[in-house]
């Protein structure tokens, strides 16, 4: 009888949408998204991720060094998949922009 309690609570534990949650997972999708999508160097985006909003999405906030740009990937309450994706690039391409800042529009790539 102990037995099968003890391997309820173990399965509860384990069963935790707080624990299904991986940082780690989020912050690398996150990056590779974020670097796929602004056509940046993935080395030089900072990531962290935020507190769960109430409806239990994750918000993953992010940054591209030197650029300005800043974005935000949500992921689902467990964590394993970005549901929406937010950033402050330039929707278009400016027709007077350098080729030394067209890295900043990702829209001119």
């Amino acid at each position: 009888m102990k037995h099968v309690g003890l391997c309820g609570v173990v399965f509860a534990l384990t069963a935790s949408p707080a624990l299904a949650a991986n940082e780690s997972a989020m912050i690398d999708a996150c990056r590779n998204y974020a670097a796929s999508h602004l056509n940046a160097d993935a080395g030089k985006i900072n990531v962290s991720v935020q507190t769960a909003r109430v409806d239990g999405t994750i918000p993953v906030n992010g940054d591209v060094e030197g650029t300005g740009l800043t974005f935000q990937c949500s992921f689902n309450p467990a964590g394993t998949r970005i549901v929406e994706w937010w950033n402050s690039a330039p929707e278009h391409c400016p027709a007077d922009v350098s080729e030394a800042d067209r890295y900043l529009y990702p829209a001119c790539q």
